[in-house]
């Protein structure tokens, strides 16, 4: 099949319709990331597929906004090929009715086929019939590929299978060998039968068979474990050799990570020890009375004037008013015309003590019982308890001087404050070593930030050096010494599952020798030499179908290195080896690069690895067309994003040569100028190509909005 002409039309930046007339040959789409480049591919891989979901969103927006309501569009994809001299079409599409603003309906898909017969006349045939006799879906997988990463198809387990059916010679042989199986089987069987029926031999054929039945099963069991472990080794190793290139680096970037983790906790632990709250403590603290004493001390002669004028007051009121218990207090506690002390001075608990202990504690002196002294304590007492007792708001008040005991209240804190003086004196002298204390923190914070940055200027010269993140570099020692352990473990275990299978199949060979002397002796001669001749036939058809695999393995691996060498020259290229690996009925094929001298080329550059897997696709493409007499296009979008511009060239020029439609879609070749305006690089003039696209979106556009994109196609 080659693709002659490709129609898009309002698939997605695709606005209106856009054909591509190709060549059978190679093909090349430029295009920057973001203008339609793999929207192309995308497009060629939704008509190919059973995808058939969210179809609004392949919608283009362009189209559906020059729309009006109720005005319907279709969003197609389209290719005419040539088959074998006729021309065949193939269309997948949907229509598209705008209802209102930003809203729409979609109809169903439809893919549709058309035959072209060599007079014009075009007929319509089934669609999905069709798609599988142009391109088959096997073929497809080996011929359609998105980034670099996509190349390897070996990841897949069932790839060497499919390519053995597609290709291989040994495919043949499948129905001939499940056929001479089979046929083996009924045979022993009838062996079997005849020798239990020798009712002398029963007993111990059954035991035989019990026995043979049982360790084929232990033999499968291993079998099994067996094949699990390889595959755990197989992607343990690959995990090994990803990282194998970065290990150097990533056990110095340990070694710094830990550098740096220390120092970080120091810097952690060093902030943590300054204290810069000083607002706090200026309140908290009371720094802010540090210069306060004098002041202090003209508060404190403030108050005790002013306590004392309150207490003349309140005496010359009391005498004045002439109550009955104010003359008694009158001329119990003015003497002399002296100021009394106020009322709660001694405080309650001095006064209890003083009476209760008969002793004056204010001058002291002794107040023995019958004195005057005690007598005025008891009485100074009673009078407070009474000041204190809550009067009956019914009852009429007396008249008060004054209503508010607020000297008592500024009493008390010009007392605590006299208290707190000896604390106020050394505030100075704590500021002065705060300050100190947190100058020297904060210099071995910046020593220590010298010291980070030191590392981290380390760190990121590792980092820039590798092409892994940060975060997965860091784990990369760990992961690496993980799998080297698991690797070792896994190896014990394949081993030890090999020797369980060894000593099971030596048990069997006794088991079946001891079976084959009862056949031999008790069934008739034609049964055994038919069951022999069917052994002998099983047996050929299984070598057969193992030597026309290893033919095709040779045979591929000799392709893919022919073209391997064209792609790297001038440059370290390798062989190619496919190994393969059997374990059991498990075959599967490993493909390393190796060196002239037969040893193994660890941790191949992402361009290396990119020529090797394309290589190997041509190979197969080569394959193709020799084994099936028919010819498919590939199709790569960004195949080569590892590749310099000189290796890309050389890359192109060969495709060039091959026998082959190849379709390539790369971002190279293409600069800005001055003015930020798009341009294809006169380097491209170098590359041999039959035909060759720009696909860039329509100038000027509003990259915020997608109803302005619409993608444009110029053939160079």
């Amino acid at each position: 099949m080659t693709i002659k002409e490709v129609t898009i039309e309002n698939y997605l930046c695709y606005y209106g319709i856009k054909k591509f007339n190709l060549a059978d040959g190679l093909n090349i789409l430029l295009g920057e990331n973001g203008e339609g480049k793999t929207k192309f591919f995308e497009a060629l891989e939704w008509l190919f597929s059973n995808n058939n979901d969210n179809l609004e969103l392949l919608v283009s927006k362009k189209a559906l906004d020059e729309k009006v309501a109720d005005e319907s569009f279709r969003v197609r994809v389209e290719i005419i090929v040539e088959h074998f001299g006729e021309t065949k079409i193939l269309s997948k599409e949907f229509s598209v009715t705008k209802t209102n603003d930003n809203e729409y309906d979609v109809g169903k898909v439809a893919l549709k086929g058309i035959e072209e017969s060599n007079n014009g006349e075009r007929s319509p045939v089934d669609g999905k019939s069709l798609l599988e006799q142009l391109f088959p879906s096997e073929i497809r997988r080996y011929s359609m590929f998105k980034g670099e990463e996509e190349l390897n198809i070996f990841d897949n387990d069932e790839a060497l299978g499919n390519l053995i059916k597609l290709f291989s010679d040994a495919r043949y042989y499948d129905k001939y060998e499940d056929r001479g199986e089979f046929l083996l089987s009924e045979a022993e069987k009838a062996v079997n039968r005849e020798s239990k029926n020798n009712t002398k031999n029963q007993k111990e054929y059954k035991r035989l068979e019990e026995n043979i039945n049982y360790f084929k099963r232990k033999k499968n069991d291993q079998i099994t474990f067996l094949n699990e472990t390889t595959d755990n080794i197989e992607k343990t190793k690959k995990n090994i050799q990803e990282v194998e290139k970065f290990i150097n680096n990533a056990e110095a970037l340990e070694t710094i990570n830990k550098r740096i983790r220390k120092i970080e906790d120091q810097i952690s632990k060093t902030e943590s020890l300054i204290s810069e709250n000083y607002t706090t403590s200026l309140f908290d603290e009371n720094w802010i009375l540090m210069n306060f004493k004098n002041i202090q001390k003209e508060f404190s002669e403030k108050v005790s004037s002013l306590s004392k004028e309150k207490r003349k007051l309140q005496s010359k009121f009391d005498r004045e008013l002439g109550i009955k218990e104010g003359e008694k207090k009158a001329r119990l506690e003015i003497i002399n015309d002296l100021v009394p002390l106020p009322m709660n001075v001694p405080s309650l608990a001095i006064m209890e003590e003083m009476v209760n202990e008969k002793v004056c504690k204010v001058c002291n002196r002794p107040a023995p019982e019958g004195s005057e002294a005690l007598e005025f304590m008891r009485k100074r007492l009673e009078n407070y308890i009474n000041s204190q007792e809550v009067i009956n708001e019914e009852e009429e008040q007396p008249e008060k001087l004054f209503q508010y005991n607020y000297m008592n209240r500024l009493v008390n804190l010009s007392t605590n404050q006299e208290d707190e003086f000896s604390k106020l004196n050394n505030i100075q002298t704590e500021i002065r070593e705060l300050f100190k204390f947190n100058q020297e923190r904060k210099n071995e914070v910046a020593n220590l930030k010298i010291k980070l940055e030191h590392e981290l200027e380390q760190r990121n010269k590792i980092i820039g050096n590798s092409t892994l993140g940060s975060e997965r570099l860091g784990v990369v020692l760990k992961d690496y010494n993980m799998w080297q352990n698991d690797v070792n473990k896994l190896n014990e275990d394949a081993v030890d599952y090999k020797h369980k299978i060894k000593g099971f199949d030596e048990e069997l060979k006794v088991l079946e020798a001891e079976k084959e002397k009862i056949d031999l002796s008790n069934a008739n001669t034609f049964l055994i030499n038919t069951r022999n001749i069917l052994r002998d036939i099983d047996t050929i058809f299984r070598d057969t179908k193992d030597r026309k695999f290893e033919e095709f393995i040779q045979l591929l691996s000799q392709k893919s290195n022919q073209i391997f060498s064209k792609i790297n020259v001038d440059a370290f290229t390798g062989i190619i080896d496919f190994k393969l690996v059997k374990t059991g009925a498990k075959i599967k094929v490993k493909i390393q690069l190796q060196e002239e001298d037969g040893s193994i080329f660890y941790s191949p550059n992402q361009s290396l690895l990119t020529s090797m897997h394309i290589s190997i696709l041509l190979a197969i493409s080569e394959l193709s067309k020799e084994v099936r007499d028919d010819k498919y296009p590939m199709l790569f979008d960004a195949p080569t994003s590892s590749f310099g511009e000189s290796k890309m060239t050389e890359f192109l020029n060969l495709i060039y040569e091959t026998d082959n439609q190849t379709i390539i879609l790369i971002k190279d070749y293409l600069a800005k100028d001055e003015d930020k305006n798009l341009y294809v690089k006169p380097e491209f003039d170098k590359v041999k190509r039959d035909k060759a696209f720009w696909v860039k979106l329509e100038r000027p556009f509003d990259e915020k909005n997608l109803k302005t994109i619409n993608t444009k196609r110029i053939e160079l």
